[in-house]
């Protein structure tokens, strides 16, 4: 079994120490590896490498996979078991054997010397039950309806055209790509990114394990775009508070 050690020695080595252990999130089954530039890891959100996911470093047994940013392969670091990522690496890619991977961290991997160091992001606590259980009912009463908590309100932004879409709401922020939709929840963002380029919006969403995501939604006249900058500008700094990279 790979220890967290042992992956941050092998990160030291592939990536430079630097900001190793900030690279590493551990999901339970596996570690993900952000492949960011130490320079975007400064801060620098220019330095962004586009079209690059994670890696993803097997416990088990040290297999190392990268499976790039697309929409359609988010599902692959969705997953929270290795049969999950078997069955869900045959239904997405149907032409990669599991049972080979890009690379392989050798479980002799670590080297004394090096203090463990908590990962990056810690898990955080359970999440608390969607619905709580009802009081018991008395003898011969019927049962209780469940009680659904009120949707989360707040500030909403939609931007679309004949193919894309982008929504950013309490929820979070969704992406519609040719009928591909793809939600992130604010728990998962680590930052969202907004450009204008020609008469076009670009609204980018970097995952809290280092994948990148981008939409680009045409307005067709300056006025709309304007507008939708404006309008997402103001969304954003109300859920994101302005910070940096929002």
């Amino acid at each position: 079994m790979l220890t967290y050690e042992q992956v941050r020695d092998w990160v030291r080595g592939r990536y430079g120490p630097r900001h190793a252990e900030r690279r590493i999130t551990d999901i339970g089954y596996a570690y993900s590896v952000s492949t960011q530039p130490d320079a975007y890891l400064d801060g620098d959100t220019s330095a962004m490498t586009y079209g690059n996911g994670p890696d993803l470093v097997v416990k088990r047994t040290g297999a190392v996979w990268q499976f790039g940013s697309g929409p359609e392969l988010m599902p692959l670091y969705d997953v929270r078991s290795e049969d999950e990522l078997r069955r869900a690496m045959a239904a997405l890619l149907p032409g990669w054997d599991p049972d080979r991977p890009h690379a392989t961290v050798p479980l002799t991997q670590a080297r004394p010397g090096f203090p463990p160091v908590a990962p990056a992001y810690p898990a955080g606590p359970p999440a608390p039950a969607a619905y709580p259980a009802a009081p018991p009912a008395y003898p011969g009463s019927p049962p209780a309806p469940p009680a659904y908590p009120a949707a989360p309100q707040g500030p909403e932004f939609v931007a679309a055209d004949a193919d894309n879409a982008v929504l950013v709401d309490a929820v979070g922020v969704s992406f519609d790509q040719r009928d591909v939709v793809t939600d992130f929840a604010w728990q998962d963002v680590h930052a969202v990114h907004h450009t204008v380029r020609g008469l076009c919006l670009l609204v980018g969403v970097t995952h809290r394990n280092g994948v990148f995501h981008e939409c680009r939604v045409g307005a067709g006249r300056q006025k709309k775009l304007r507008e939708w900058s404006q309008q997402l500008a103001l969304t954003l700094g109300h859920y994101r508070g302005g910070s940096p990279g929002m």
